[in-house]
């Protein structure tokens, strides 16, 4: 095949390229996709990255995932091999290892160990709802972060770890607060001595120390969780594998599924029960399906075939709100994209934020419109793939879908979340981050489920204000 050359800016153009990029990389993105196309060589963290934007060329890479394309460090900056703070797991392994892996959790999240994540979702949801009352008025970031994390990690260890372990509960958040602010992590790698805040290595390893005593505990019966935990779970299937059941490996694996859960799942909440504010037309449809459905409860795994409208929910606040924002990969065997042929060592970069809002595969692609998730609706294959594909697709999928359900269908059942009027609201992926959360947050004001969705609109600027059914086009792409 022929080399083009991949259009773009001149590499010359580093400086002011990586200067928009942290200022305001969803807009930097935007405007290298509609400046130079599908497929843009961007000079970006001191190299050039292949941008991928266009379906059929992300589709194109996702095809070649585990086998010519593979994972990189974070923010694309290669640390390996001193990077250890993410641990051995499915997350960073390749290959075969990582195929026994992926066997290892699969088998891990099976029937049993799911029952009780769900089961302990449910509990939470109902715990939380029960402490909401009419005419509070809080912040939805917070509180449902603290809610998935809480679920979680309950589903760790198999009992509430904050009221048992305190020191093993601030592990584990330790690690998550590491592994999401990507200069953490890399000053946490380099940095040899402790900086607050920034260079945690110290309390890293402490906090690891704690988990695996944690987890000895359960292996050798001195501690008993009072629910079926994710931990006995890898421990067996990890045994069955032919594997030494060491705590640190098995530590590695769950604090990975839960990093790897909680990116997902928190955000996709956050901004569903956002968009539901922001739209009383479909809040209205969700509100008609839960109270035809569920009589009052929380939903449970058995009724997913009958919550249509609640699932496409989830899909459209993912396609608007991707968990990552963008990601990082690399070429490991030459590959075709686009009509281009990339060389080994290619550095790639996914953009779910650009290719998920293209109007070439949805139609008012800004707008909040879940129905377009209905009745068999087609996009092109690489338009929409929220929990990825093939080799790298989300291993903790079905777990984020039926905590979803719990979580959003409960609070949306009992509760109208109106907007507190005059919020500027933004999606902000942070510094050198790709997690897209709305900032500075969500404030609401908690009433009773009436139905009157209407009521929850309230007058709010910022790129968000886009994706209410029939926003002015003149406020749309504004994004951070």
């Amino acid at each position: 095949m022929a080399v083009v050359q991949i259009p773009g800016p001149h590499p010359m153009m580093l400086p002011r390229q990586q200067w928009s990029f942290l200022r305001r990389p969803l807009r930097s993105l935007e405007r290298a996709h509609r400046d130079y196309g599908d497929l843009v060589a961007l000079p970006l963290n001191g190299r050039r990255v292949i941008a991928v934007f266009g379906p059929d060329e992300v589709e194109a890479v996702h095809r070649a995932l585990g086998g010519g394309v593979e994972i990189t460090g974070a923010a694309g900056v290669e640390m390996q091999p001193r990077d250890d703070i993410q641990g051995r797991g499915p997350l960073n392994s390749t290959g075969e290892e990582h195929a026994r892996y992926r066997r290892i959790c699969h088998r891990a999240l099976g029937q049993h160990s799911l029952a009780s994540y769900v089961t302990i979702a449910i509990d939470e949801t109902q715990r939380l709802v029960d402490t909401w009352r009419p005419g509070t008025r809080l912040d939805l970031l917070p509180e449902i972060t603290a809610l998935t994390r809480r679920i979680f990690k309950t589903y760790m260890f198999g009992v509430d770890i904050a009221a048992a372990a305190p020191e093993v509960d601030a592990a584990v958040d330790t690690y998550i607060d590491v592994l999401e602010s990507t200069p953490q992590r890399i000053a946490t790698t380099y940095l040899p001595f402790p900086v607050p805040g920034l260079a945690r290595r110290a309390e890293l390893q402490a906090g690891r120390a704690a988990i695996d005593a944690r987890i000895t505990a359960i292996a050798t019966g001195r501690v008993q969780p009072t629910r079926y935990s994710l931990a006995q779970a890898v421990l067996a299937e990890v045994e069955n594998a032919g594997l030494s059941p060491e705590p640190a490996l098995v530590r590695d694996f769950v604090l990975q599924l839960h990093f790897a859960g909680l990116t997902s799942l928190a955000s996709a909440m956050v901004w569903a029960l956002l968009l539901l504010s922001l739209n009383p037309g479909p809040a209205r449809e969700l509100v008609d399906e839960l109270n035809a459905t569920l009589d009052g409860r929380i939903p449970r795994p058995e009724d997913a075939r009958r919550l249509p409208y609640l699932e496409a929910v989830l899909n459209e606040a993912m396609r608007l709100y991707p968990a990552a924002a963008w990601e990082f990969k690399g070429t490991i065997s030459p590959l075709e994209v686009g009509g281009h042929l990339l060389p080994v060592g290619a550095p790639l970069l996914l953009v779910p934020w650009v290719t998920q809002r293209s109007v070439r595969s949805f139609e008012d692609p800004l707008e909040f419109r879940p129905r377009r998730f209905l009745g068999g609706s087609a996009y092109r294959p690489g338009a929409f793939q929220p929990w990825g594909t093939g080799e790298r697709s989300c291993i903790g999928k079905s777990l984020a879908r039926h905590a979803f359900r719990s979580v959003v269908g409960g609070i949306v059942q009992r509760f109208r979340l109106d907007l507190v009027a005059g919020q500027r609201i933004e999606p902000n992926p942070g510094l050198l981050g790709n997690r897209l959360l709305p900032s500075p947050g969500v404030e609401v004001t908690v009433a009773v489920q009436n139905g009157e969705t209407w009521r929850s609109v309230a007058p709010t600027s910022g790129s968000v204000a886009a994706n209410a059914a029939g926003a002015r086009r003149a406020d749309r792409g504004k994004g951070s």
